[in-house]
């Protein structure tokens, strides 16, 4: 029924109780509340897309690069190449005739260059005593909270080949 209230009989209907409780109006939505969750929203999808985007970089295949001669260094020498990238200072140590290792040359403390000292047959980070072991560059001393990452090698012929970057 219509009258001047508007239409009462239907704003009766609604209001009466059925067998699961009182009915109760639908909530509210306010302009702020709706702009609350456009912006969750639209966080979500931008958090979603960088991480993303973060998989499919790391996913990307590392280049391999020649990064020196077997004759070039000397059992227990060591040689400062850039891989993967040539903005990335990495490390290659000769451990034995026909064995080389090669980490990255930044400490995963402070991003200090780390150098390789063969009487104690560790790489050593400077700026707060950190020290790494050569076979597999996990942290031996100090405050780094993880190893150096090692860089994947292969032998082809006479040319050291830096072929990856070995997952943690």
């Amino acid at each position: 029924m219509l009258d001047a209230e508007g239409i009462t009989g239907y704003r009766m209907a609604t209001s009466s109780t059925n067998s699961l409780g009182p009915a109760q109006e639908p909530p509210k939505v306010t302009r702020r509340g709706l702009g609350k969750s456009i912006v969750a929203a639209i966080g979500a999808i931008v958090v979603g897309g960088l991480f993303a985007l973060r998989e499919w970089y790391h996913s990307q295949p590392t280049p391999t690069r020649v990064i020196a001669q077997t004759n070039e260094i000397p059992v227990h020498g060591s040689k400062i190449f850039q891989y993967p990238t040539d903005v990335a200072p990495c490390i290659l140590v000769r451990t034995s005739e026909m064995a080389y290792v090669a980490c990255s040359r930044i400490c995963t403390h402070n991003s200090c260059p780390v150098f390789y000292h063969a009487d104690e047959n560790a790489f050593v980070c400077p700026c707060h005593n950190g020290v790494f072991s050569v076979t597999d560059g996990s942290v031996l001393q100090g405050p780094p909270p993880a190893p150096l990452p090692r860089i994947l090698l292969k032998i082809r012929g006479t040319d050291i080949l830096a072929v990856g970057i070995a997952k943690t």
